[in-house]
């Protein structure tokens, strides 16, 4: 069994996982060195971790680890992934290796792949029919561009709870903030997909991310949503490394 843990920019996500598949998973604000040690005492049938993080590396939780565990993987630029990848690795976020690798696992063979990761920030990474990794783009997220608006503004409010997720014009300053910034990232994907498509009819697009759902049920563009992409991804990493 193995032990996944994603570091992002708000929460930290694990899983437990066999070669295959994720079978159970958590969510924490930051995982602490009592939260491991439960989960390590919980599941004493573990063999291996991988832990990946966007923010500082944790380094007394990597010890614990160590201490606990045979095999530990932390993701870096010289992890090995089972694709060829042109981006620059010593600037390439583990979150979004590990997200292009989860679905090119999932994929069928031979077909033209953009996986979209949406959180606090919205990244578009291309995978090619022979698997590789072009590279991506990297746009402000829905949440960070309302921040944006009120931080860079004398009296634009700040919206931190987006009920409304109509795409029609707004007849207040709430409405019109919530549905410009949505209905431009909406069709800031869109665009994305078409583009792709426009070249590559057959090409298959994955959502993830804590947008994802949402973005999803507002797209005009068929996508398949996978909330625990990187952290299956992860996962396909540790097994291509042991």
């Amino acid at each position: 069994m193995n032990l996944i843990i994603d570091q992002g920019n708000t929460v930290c996500k694990v899983a437990i996982a066999t070669e295959e598949e994720l079978v159970q998973c958590y969510t924490f604000p930051h995982l602490s060195l009592r939260d491991a040690g439960q989960i390590l005492s919980a599941h004493p049938s573990l063999e291996a971790a991988i832990y990946s993080s966007v923010a500082r590396v944790d380094k007394p939780l990597l010890g614990l680890l160590s201490e606990r565990l045979p095999s530990v993987v932390m993701v870096d630029e010289h992890t090995a992934v089972p694709l060829e990848v042109e981006y620059d690795r010593k600037r390439l976020g583990s979150d979004r290796l590990a997200a292009v690798v989860g679905a090119y696992s999932l994929a069928p063979r031979e077909r033209e792949l953009l996986i979209v990761d949406s959180g606090t920030a919205i990244t578009f990474e291309r995978v090619t029919s022979s698997g590789t990794y072009l590279g991506g783009n990297i746009s402000p997220g829905l949440y960070t561009r309302l921040k944006a608006l009120n931080h860079f503004t004398s009296r634009l409010p700040l919206l931190s709870d987006l009920k409304d997720t109509s795409l029609g014009y707004g007849t207040t300053t709430q409405e019109a903030l919530s549905r410009g910034a949505l209905r431009g990232l909406i069709y800031e994907v869109d665009g994305y997909i078409r583009s792709l498509r426009s070249l590559h009819p057959e090409a298959v697009v994955y959502l993830t991310g804590g947008d994802a759902q949402m973005i999803q049920e507002l797209l005009e563009e068929d996508v398949y949503v996978e909330p625990n992409l990187v952290l299956f991804g992860l996962n396909k990493i540790l097994e291509y490394n042991k």
